[in-house]
Order: structure tokens, then C-alpha cells, then sequence
């Protein structure tokens, strides 16, 4: 299970929150800190250098988009160089590690530019902290900036945790030089003859879930009209490709994407009831409800609907009154045995394709408002000018409908994480031959990138109710003796507790400290990124190591703590007293290809 960007301090804003009070080690007050293991682990990926712009980038493969050799104007029958691995390899590339590359600055400078350092970010406990939590203050930290440098992103740590490989960001479980035959571990369950699940609280072609089911160079490759390939989705449920997930439960439902715009005289306005296919293209859509007879701007708004006998062969499912009952329903009458699959697809209007948002007091005002509104209006960089952030509170309402009834319909009209999970459970549960399922909380990193404490604190609580949906599971069904539990992050984001934040939190609320004008981290009891005094700075990543949460006979990370690993054939050193990712990904091969006693 993986809380997107879900780091040490974020689950602890939680778990404080929950009534808890700790500030170092695994803590308590979540039920995913009532696992037996703990750890923690690197996150960082690779950079390449660019001899055109002469600096490194985490984004850049070691293929050469713009190699006059690729399709342009002046070379109109050349190859298509966006397509997955078809570029020719930058001139005179070849992997190198070492010496680890310690990033780029916040101005631009530092091991970007220097030609002679290797293609892997790495970690330097000694500038980044020892463990997530020391040191806990950027005051207290040596080097508060250093985390910032060159961070990985959730489609290049999810491949890592999916493949073993270290790769660059966007990179959906291909390696660096794009090569698609990487394997994923969704697939070698497969082959083993076990079922696959991927569940997500963000869209199902998102960088996290995506990762599992596809393979491909960018993680904007969202969908592609039949018969395309070189996209997430196409890959994932086509019939001739080698991923075939037994579910698919998530967001990306057409139905009012994105409404941050609601006043019709400013640009980028839509009148509410739009269909705006981003996740998913129109065609197969359609082809899964079966609305084919519908125009594209029909289709979206039109009542649910399952085409049965798609061309994808998957059971559909989306956003209908009482849709938690109803996938429920639906996944009770699926048996794996006999091939049959689900798909489902929801999403909350005006929020970008996520489910609704949960917040620290439970009434989920935060659903249907834009989940990046504040951090556009930062621009995610370092906050140095005193603006305040801008605020969505505008929801795309239908005439008649008041801000109580639009949330209590899109509650209605979507599963909770918590029931998209036990509905893959109880799909995959039927299979003899065992099963292997990611949970992904995926709008823990949207509230995190939008530097709203209220949304992550209920985020965190809504994936810890799924972790508890898990672990119920569990004990009803063969014990530790027979499964594997796994909750870790993809990546960390920039967040710092003070030490008056738990009085702040319980005298104020998450809301009075998320959206009010107290600037100051001693007024607000936290803040986002390096700065001490401002609570609103970094709007985006980190290379913090994350924490590691497992349980179950067969895994075991222990052996792996301080050890290094392969990548493309080279020894890497490890960081004491710390996994890294590919770890994970290497103890889940060993549970899944031991047999059960």
C-alpha cells in the first residue's frame, strides 16, 4: 500500500491528530504503525546530462528526443522519437553511478552542471538527516535546502518499487534507456499464476497505479483511441498485452474533471456538466458503458452504464447513486477463477478526477474544489514575497444545488478508498492461487503539493481506514502465516511540525491553520519547506527517506538495512541503518515465489 507522498511528519500530522504524541520512530496512532516492521528507505532516482543545455535533469532519459534524426518539420520521415524507446541514445552515453549526484539547486547550480558526476541522484544522510525525523526542524538542520535537490517523482519510485530499477521521472516502468521489456511484479504475479489489483484514490492512470499496469516513457500517456498502444490504460486492459490487472478501481471519470475556473467572463471557463476526457479518451469510454450511440459531450452526464461485452472483457463500473453499495455488489458477483475482471471509475466534480476529499473533521468540505489551486497560485517554488495562496471555493454547481447538497451527492456517487479496497479484496480473495493488490491514497500528495494541512490529515486518516480494511482482512483469511502487508510512501514532500503544532491543532482545527492569515509557523504550528518562519514555501517534492511499514512471514526487510544493491549492473552503496526502494521491490519477489507452509 502506498500513501503517495505520504513522509515521516506527514503521517505524523495524523497521528497527533488521532491523539497521538511522539517525535522520533515509528510512532502510534495509526493502524499502519501497529505493523510489526518498520524502516525506512531512499527514494532517489537518476539524472542524465544534456550536452544542448549543458546540465543535468531527473526528467531527462538516456534517449535523445530531439536528435535530428526524430520526426520534425525539416525531417518530416523521421522517427518518431515520442514514442516508448524509439529515440536514438544520447551521443556517447552510458550509464554511470558514481560518483552519487547531489543535485540540482533551488538557483540552478551544483552537481547539474558538472559533467563528470554519475547518473544517480543518491542520498547523503550527513546533509539530508540520518533518519526522517533528525534532524526534525530545518533550524536544526546542516544543509535545510538539500532535500529539495533533484526529488524524485511518483511514476520513477513507483517503478522501482514495481521493478527493482532505478529510473528517471515520468518514467512508467521502463528503464533509463526506455527499454519496455522491464518486468513489473503485478506481472510476474501473474505469471505465477495469482491475481492483480490496483486501487487508487486518484485517477487509475495516474503515475502510482500506472506504474504496475503499463510501460511507457511518460507518465502523461494517459489513455490512446483503440488500436494504440504506447498508453497506461491501453496497455493495462488490452487483451494482447502482458499486464491485464484482475481490478482496476480508481478516479479519472470524465464528469467535470476540473472546474477551478467558475466564473464564466475569465478564461478556461466550462459550464458544469462538462465532459473532459483526460484520463481516459472518449472512445473507450464509451466502449466500457456501452454509450457508444451518445456524443462525446453526452456520454459523461448520462445515467451509468456497463457494455458487458466490451472489447476489453472487464466488468465496468463508474460514479451512480449509492456506488459504494453498488461496487461492492458488483465485485461480490466477480470470480477470478473463470477470467472474469473489474474495472471501475469514479471521481468527485471539480476535482481534477479524485474521489472526495476527506478533511481533519470529517465533513469532506474540501470536495469539489480544485486540489492544486493553491499550489498553482505559489508556483510550488520557495515562498519569498508574502503573497498569500490562492483558495478555490467555488464548486461546479448544478442550478439548484447549494454547497451541502453537491457534497452529499458526490459522497454518494463515489466508493470511499476504504470500500474500493475491500471490493478488491473480495475479488481477489476467491483466487486459490493468492493474489497481489497495490493501494495507492494518492491525494495524501495532492494536499501535500497544495500545502493544505486539513486535506492531508483527513487523506492520511482515509488511507489508514483502508490499511485497517487490509489488516481486517488479513485475520479473517489465513493470518500473517499467509499474506504480506507492506505500507511505504513513493516520496516524501517538505513538511515540518513545531513543537506547539499539537496545541494549535486542538484549539484551532487543521481548517483555521490551512486557510488562515497566520503566516508565521509559530502562529500556524507548521511549515511548508525550509523556511522556519513563513508556513507556506514548497509546493512539491522531496529526497527524504520514507518510512516502511510491513508485517507477515514471508517479508522481511531486516537482511536489507544498510546494504546496497545492482543497478544496471553496478554496485551502489547503501545508507546505514536504511533500505532502499529497490529492496522492497526484492523482498517482495523472495514472498511472492515461496510457497505457503
Amino acid at each position: 500500500m502506498i500513501g503517495d507522498g505520504m513522509g515521516w511528519e506527514m503521517a505524523r500530522a495524523a497521528a497527533v491528530a488521532n491523539g497521538a504524541s511522539y517525535t522520533s520512530g515509528k510512532g502510534k496512532g495509526l493502524s499502519m504503525q501497529k505493523l510489526a516492521g518498520y524502516t525506512f528507505a531512499t527514494t532517489y532516482g537518476t539524472t542524465v546530462f544534456d550536452s544542448v543545455t549543458g546540465r543535468f535533469s531527473t526528467g531527462n532519459s538516456a534517449l535523445n528526443a530531439a536528435s535530428p534524426l526524430c520526426r520534425s518539420t525539416a525531417n518530416p520521415t523521421g522517427i518518431d522519437c515520442g514514442v516508448t524507446g524509439a529515440a536514438p541514445v544520447r551521443d556517447g552515453f552510458s550509464f554511470k553511478p558514481l560518483p552519487f549526484n547531489p543535485g540540482t539547486r533551488a538557483d540552478g547550480t551544483g552537481g547539474a552542471t558538472d559533467p563528470n558526476l554519475g547518473n544517480l541522484v543518491g542520498y547523503d544522510a550527513g546533509r539530508g538527516g540520518s533518519n526522517p525525523w533528525t534532524p526534525i526542524t530545518p533550524d536544526k538542520s546542516p544543509e535545510p535546502d538539500y532535500i529539495t535537490y533533484s526529488y524524485p517523482d511518483s511514476a520513477n519510485t513507483a517503478a522501482t518499487l514495481y521493478t527493482g530499477v532505478k529510473s528517471y521521472n515520468n518514467a512508467m516502468s521502463v528503464d533509463i534507456f526506455e527499454k519496455s521489456d522491464v518486468k513489473t511484479i503485478l506481472q510476474t504475479a501473474a505469471e505465477l499464476g495469482k491475481s492483480t489489483g490496483v486501487v487508487t484514490s486518484v485517477p487509475i492512470t495516474h503515475a502510482t497505479p500506472g506504474a504496475a499496469v503499463s510501460s511507457v516513457n511518460r507518465r502523461n500517456k494517459y489513455d490512446n483511441d483503440f488500436p494504440n498502444l504506447d498508453s497506461i490504460l491501453q496497455e493495462a486492459i488490452r487483451l494482447d498485452q502482458g499486464y491485464l490487472p484482475t481490478v482496476m478501481l480508481g478516479g479519472g471519470h470524465p464528469l467535470d474533471h476540473d472546474n477551478a475556473v467558475n466564473d464564466p467572463s475569465r478564461t478556461g471557463y466550462r459550464a458544469p456538466g462538462t465532459c473532459t476526457y483526460t484520463y481516459i479518451r472518449a472512445t473507450t469510454y464509451k466502449e466500457l458503458t456501452g454509450k457508444t450511440a451518445l456524443t462525446d459531450a453526452e456520454a459523461c452526464r448520462a445515467a451509468a452504464g456497463s457494455n458487458d461485452s466490451n472489447r476489453y472483457g472487464y466488468k465496468f463500473v463508474e460514479r451512480q447513486p449509492n456506488a459504494g453499495t453498488k461496487l461492492l455488489q458488483t465485485a461480490a458477483a466477480i470470480n477470478p477463477n473463470k477470467g472474469e475482471r473489474l474495472l471501475g471509475l469514479f471521481g468527485a466534480r471539480g476535482q481534477a478526477g479524485n474521489i472526495p476529499v476527506s478533511t481533519e473533521n470529517g465533513d469532506f468540505s474540501s470536495t469539489g474544489l480544485a486540489s492544486f489551486a493553491r499550489s498553482g497560485s505559489l508556483y510550488a517554488t520557495p515562498y519569498v514575497d508574502g503573497r498569500l495562496p490562492v483558495n478555490d471555493f467555488d464548486r461546479p454547481l448544478q442550478p439548484g444545488e447549494t454547497d451541502a447538497s453537491f457534497v452529499q451527492k458526490e459522497r454518494n456517487e463515489n466508493p470511499t478508498l476504504a470500500q474500493m479496497t475491500q471490493s478488491a479484496l473480495n475479488v481477489l480473495g476467491k483466487d486459490k492461487d493468492g493474489f497481489w493488490l497495490m493501494v495507492e491514497g494518492g491525494d495524501i500528495d495532492w494536499a501535500a503539493h497544495d500545502n493544505n494541512l486539513d486535506s492531508l490529515i483527513g487523506s492520511v486518516r482515509d488511507f489508514d481506514k483502508s490499511v485497517q480494511t487490509v489488516i481486517s482482512w488479513i485475520n479473517k483469511n489465513g493470518g500473517w502465516r499467509k499474506n504480506v502487508l507492506i505500507v511505504t510512501a513513493d516520496h516524501d514532500h517538505y513538511l515540518t511540525l513545531y513543537p506547539n503544532y499539537r496545541d494549535q491543532l486542538f484549539s484551532k482545527g487543521a481548517q483555521a491553520l490551512t486557510y488562515g492569515n497566520d503566516l508565521l509557523a509559530s502562529e500556524a504550528g507548521h511549515s511548508w519547506g525550509p523556511s522556519a518562519v513563513n508556513k507556506y514555501g514548497w509546493g512539491s517534492h522531496t529526497n527524504r527517506m520514507v518510512p516502511v511499514y510491513y508485517q507477515g512471514r514471508a517479508f522481511d526487510l531486516s537482511p536489507y538495512i544498510g546494504q546496497g544493491y545492482k543497478s544496471y549492473g553496478f554496485d551502489v552503496p547503501g545508507v546505514p541503518n536504511a533500505i532502499d526502494q529497490a529492496h522492497i521491490y526484492e523482498a517482495m519477489l523472495t514472498a511472492l515465489s515461496e510457497p505457503l507452509r
